[in-house]
């Protein structure tokens, strides 16, 4: 089912807004002529160019009006009016059509594309730093601006009234800010939101969803993926997650020690020497097992390193000790902890999504589970890969694997924010 229309003015732009919604999982469809629109059923968001910058207002506005028209009566659930990060174009007279096509839903506005060096403060728009009249693009010769003002740009050719929400209301208690926004609107169609990172952007986004109201964002993509992204979260069930940590590289603790630090994680150490032995094997996972079970947290992560005191097996030293080899005993190892996240993720019923570090625990988990192998579906940073489990008893399950010398130490944030995306989109 479509979940996003994107209504661009050009192609580039179409592209550049509807790749940000893969992040939430969607298969993303950019469309390059308006006239031309093909069946796309099994796409999740659709950007349609108007290829309408430089046109005509008249004609901007009927090529908008064109494209609402093919979705009309389509349940879809963001409509967004996607500008240029630098306000070219004709954003009054497109943002008219769409309203008068939606009348019943708020307008956002939030011109801010912060990754880009495009942000909004006091109601003006910044370009690394510089306000727009003094970047090339007042010399632009199809059309050239002489004002950074948001709202003045817009109010050109917007037929209604537009209000300003600026960097200090967002130092508001989230209640207070909700109440400040439903209020404005009761005597404006559109905001024009202030936002300097993507943090002021997700605020802004969450906040929307409280006011049960229905918005058109209007952005040139940041906003719009934001704001998808809080209404995914507020439609779908939670669930939990768990990495399996069997890495013990340098890389590997740093991240642990990261992770440790933040209020949204829970992690349980395990004793890998303690593997090695069926009895004791029987006490520590039951164990682990118990705590993962009991836990309230979403996100758990089960290591064999201990972040707060490091410590490494010798497994040269247990070979010998045992009258093995070092694959024999890294194997009797990840096997359990294969067979430990297996019943984990059957007890717990609610798993929605792993994450394995390591190549042998990766190898052994799908093994135990008699999957196939992963479908690949993005890169979530390089050498880390996210997928889902096929065939197998968990076949479709989200997973998240990497090798234990991959990423910076924030690379098990990152993984959270990824998973949660996926989270937020119900296929």
């Amino acid at each position: 089912m479509l979940k996003t229309l994107i209504v661009a003015d050009d192609s580039t732009g179409a592209n550049a807004s509807a790749i940000l919604l893969n992040q939430l999982g969607f298969q993303s469809l950019s469309i390059i002529d308006y006239l031309d629109i093909p069946r796309h059923e099994t796409f999740d968001c659709v950007a349609v160019s108007t290829d309408s910058r430089a046109t005509s207002p008249e004609n901007a506005y009927s090529r908008v009006e064109t494209v609402l028209k093919h979705y009309k009566g389509k349940n879809i659930k963001v409509i967004n009016k996607r500008i240029d990060s630098t306000l070219r174009g004709n954003l009054g007279a497109e943002l008219n059509a769409i309203h008068e096509y939606f009348p019943n839903k708020k307008i956002a506005i939030i011109p801010s594309f912060p990754k880009s060096g495009r942000i909004c403060k006091d109601g003006k728009v910044y370009v690394n730093g510089d306000l727009l009249e003094h970047t090339d693009v007042a010399k632009d010769p199809k059309m050239p601006l002489f004002s950074s003002d948001a709202k003045s740009l817009f109010l050109k050719q917007f037929k209604g009234k537009i209000a300003n929400i600026y960097l200090k209301d967002l130092e508001l208690p989230t209640e207070d800010f909700v109440e400040k926004v439903k209020k404005l609107y009761k005597d404006h169609q559109a905001i024009v939101f202030d936002a300097t990172e993507n943090e002021h952007i997700l605020q802004i986004s969450r906040a929307l969803v409280l006011t049960h109201e229905e918005f058109i964002t209007v952005d040139p993509g940041p906003f719009t993926l934001y704001y998808t992204k809080a209404l995914m979260e507020r439609d779908v069930k939670k669930g939990r997650y768990y990495y399996l940590v069997g890495s013990v590289t340098d890389t590997t603790f740093k991240q642990l020690k990261k992770a440790y630090e933040q209020p949204f994680f829970n992690q349980i150490y395990l004793d890998a020497e303690k593997l090695l032995n069926d009895g004791t094997a029987k006490n520590e996972t039951e164990r682990v097992l118990k705590e993962a079970l009991n836990s309230k947290d979403e996100f758990t992560i089960i290591s064999t390193t201990d972040p707060n005191h490091r410590k490494i097996l010798n497994l040269h030293d247990l070979a010998i000790e045992r009258n093995s080899d070092v694959d024999a005993i890294s194997k009797i190892i990840n096997v359990r902890l294969a067979e430990l996240l297996a019943e984990i993720i059957e007890k717990a019923k609610d798993v929605k999504g792993i994450f394995t570090s390591g190549g042998d625990v990766t190898f052994s988990f799908l093994s135990h589970a008699g999957a196939k192998g992963i479908k690949l579906e993005q890169e979530v940073f390089p050498l880390c890969v996210y997928g889902k489990v096929v065939e197998g008893k968990y076949d479709g399950l989200n997973m998240i694997t990497k090798g234990g010398m991959q990423g910076d130490e924030n690379a098990y944030i990152t993984i959270k924010n990824f998973l949660e995306g996926v989270r937020n989109y119900a296929k």
